[in-house]
């Protein structure tokens, strides 16, 4: 059977790599693109100004740098309007931000990496949080990460991680894919994870699965909030007791969103 690889087209290929690598380092000029992506500079040259003209980048005509452009923020815009997971998931998202006070997120697994798809700020003065609409964050340190990679193939997730460096961001960051399937295997269990300082310093966070009407997961919500506000967390259940009521709430929803769809489908036939 063909791999899906085999259908790519090169430039495309090329094009794509050069937006997503703004998307991570940017502002970049012209030399600086080519040398990260190991391209030379006419090639870079030509598919920037083919971006430029439609308006997926952007030129700074003093500093010569480029940014992504607002074509890319409209892409953006439409995908997140018409999320079907988010839309149905809002309402309970902003009910747990108002019942607990802190930050809620909204997260899908990605190349064994979570991707955020909804962040809602906290009522609470907290400092800097790595998390953002759209940003990535690593599964085998975050409450969200680690439930979503717990319902995976445990040997799958083990081999990606013997490959991948495990990077260390704080003195409790697990350090071993050994410790993280231990831990995967109780996460799964018990139907909720946490990170407690292994991510970000001062930060806590409890993270619950979101199942569709197959019983897949197919996302995680988490609530963060700093150390000082959840330090309680392990001995008082309040709170993690809430974040796995409004994961099962989400996944109801989208399971009777399922029956929905397939009563209105047969009864058009």
């Amino acid at each position: 059977m063909a791999n899906s690889k085999d259908y790519n087209i090169r430039v495309i290929e090329r094009t794509l790599s050069v937006l997503n690598l703004l998307s991570k380092k940017m502002p970049l000029n012209l030399t600086q693109i080519s040398n990260e992506l190991n391209m030379n500079n006419s090639t870079v040259f030509r598919i920037l100004k083919t971006l430029e003209s439609y308006s997926f980048v952007t030129l700074d005509d003093k500093t010569k740098e480029y940014r992504l452009g607002l074509r890319c923020l409209e892409l953006a815009g439409d995908y997140y309007d018409r999320d079907d997971l988010r839309r149905i998931a809002i309402d309970e998202l902003k009910q747990l931000r108002d019942a607990t006070g802190e930050s809620v997120h909204l997260g899908i697994l990605d190349n064994m990496e979570v991707l955020y798809i909804e962040k809602l700020q906290g009522l609470h003065a907290i400092g800097l949080m790595a998390s953002a609409l759209g940003r990535r964050s690593p599964t085998y340190c975050t409450g969200l990460g680690k439930v979503l990679i717990a319902y995976e193939d445990h040997e799958k997730v083990y081999s990606y991680f013997n490959q991948h460096k495990m990077e260390r961001y704080t003195s409790s960051t697990i350090q071993t894919v050994d410790d993280l399937i231990s831990q995967l295997e109780i996460i799964k269990k018990d139907g909720y994870a946490l990170d407690l300082e292994e991510h970000e310093p001062e930060v806590y966070c409890v993270g619950a699965p979101i199942i569709d009407g197959d019983g897949k997961v197919i996302a995680a919500l988490s609530v963060s909030g700093p150390r000082s506000r959840m330090a309680e967390i392990q001995d008082d259940r309040k709170l993690i007791d809430i974040t796995i009521n409004a994961a099962q709430k989400i996944s109801k929803k989208l399971q009777d969103q399922i029956s929905v769809d397939l009563f209105e489908k047969h009864s058009r036939y």
